[in-house]
């Protein structure tokens, strides 16, 4: 039974509220491991990780002087 958005849209509405919220809780529930899974591979869990590198230690325009003339 494959069913439109549009389809199921209107099914929901069609029920309570208490109802609506099951079915979404539902959801929620079902779709949990795969929003865990997304959040751990997001960039965001790679935010901060250089932060002790030794090579991003001190003065940052120098920093950029230093990458900028190693092109020269």
């Amino acid at each position: 039974m494959n069913l439109s958005v549009q389809e199921i849209d209107n099914q929901l509405l069609m029920l309570s509220e208490q109802e609506q919220l099951k079915v979404l809780n539902l959801l929620k529930n079902r779709l949990q491991p795969f929003i865990l899974k997304e959040e751990q591979n997001s960039f965001a869990t790679f935010g901060g990780i250089l932060k002790d590198s030794p090579n991003f230690n001190g003065d940052p325009v120098e920093i950029q002087r230093r990458m900028r003339d190693e092109w020269n």
